[in-house]
């Protein structure tokens, strides 16, 4: 029969065994790291619900003054409306500029259920707390391109399923104004001719691509709307090419007009009859007195007075 191998009990200088010195570091080496990491989840944790907070109390802040303001206008009768796409008039009162970091008004889409107040600037802590306002682009409701950016997975995460003629309400101080969501592209970020200058009143938004994707977005969603214009006084607008068509559509009024004209030179021209084979109809009174008929250059004279009036 073999001997068992005899156990060793010496120690070392320090009073510890060789052999489970190795299985004792390990296991300290282990839980430093499972504390390191505990602490940088915490970290993780608190960073993101501090970053919640603080954008939820800004939109919060932000939303109750806008309102305010919006119901001190309305209550002075000082609202402003969608500017007309003409040349400005003398002595008009100039747009506002935003500073970097004021608030520029509100973007909501009802049917995507965004409300998101807008704020001047692209930087990080703007993006952060709101949808940023693009510098050098066009103001709300002006002549050219309305340029807004946002992150893909904040206050633009819904833009995923944004559809064609979908509205886009942009509501500040000087008027509401009503956009409607032409197309959607997807681009690279070195294509800035997104935001280019545009003849008619437009709106960009542009978002991180893809929507779930993890660390830094390679690409760019871009969505584009156009201001439509319809009857003065509204703050809803038509593009441009619309409106020429609108215009260039006689009205109804005019078209009574006309049709009342060419009825009663058809019964000028036939022979007049007796008044006594006139018999009036039930349920209605006409005069006893005969009208004897009248020349035309009359009756041209009595249509442009009515369409006059």
């Amino acid at each position: 029969m073999g001997t068992p191998n005899p156990i060793r009990l010496e120690l070392d200088d320090r009073g510890l065994a060789p052999g489970t010195r190795p299985a004792r570091s390990q296991r300290k080496t282990l839980k430093w790291a499972e504390r390191l990491l505990l602490f940088i989840g915490v970290m993780c944790v608190g960073y993101f619900l501090y970053t919640y907070a603080e954008a939820w109390l800004y939109q919060s802040f932000e939303d109750q003054e806008l309102d305010k303001i919006l119901n001190e206008t309305a209550a002075t009768g000082t609202s402003g409306t969608t500017p007309e796409l003409g040349a400005p008039t003398a002595g008009a009162v100039p747009r506002r500029t935003f500073a970097a970091g004021s608030t520029v008004g509100r973007i909501e889409i009802p049917r995507l259920g965004v409300s998101t107040v807008i704020r001047a600037g692209s930087d990080a802590r703007t993006l952060r707390l709101a949808v940023g306002y693009i510098p050098g682009t066009a103001l709300p409701g002006d002549r050219g391109n309305f340029g807004l950016a946002g992150h893909r997975d904040t206050f633009f995460r819904k833009l995923r399923d944004i559809n064609p003629d979908d509205e886009i309400r942009i509501v500040t101080a000087d008027g509401v104004f009503n956009y409607y969501v032409q197309r959607t592209t997807i681009v690279m970020p070195q294509d800035v001719s997104v935001l280019d200058p545009t003849a008619y009143p437009a709106l960009t938004l542009v978002t991180c691509y893809p929507f779930n994707y993890i660390g830094s977005a390679p690409r760019r969603f871009i969505v584009r709307a156009a201001l439509r214009k319809t009857e003065a006084g509204s703050s809803v607008s038509l593009p441009a090419e619309a409106a020429g068509a609108v215009h260039a559509t006689p009205s109804n009024g005019a078209t009574a007009v006309a049709k009342k004209k060419a009825r009663v030179r058809s019964t000028s021209s036939k022979p007049h009859r007796a008044s006594a084979k006139l018999q009036p109809k039930r349920g209605t009174v006409h005069a006893k007195a005969i009208i004897p008929p009248t020349t035309r250059k009359s009756i041209r004279n009595t249509g442009k007075l009515r369409s006059t009036n």
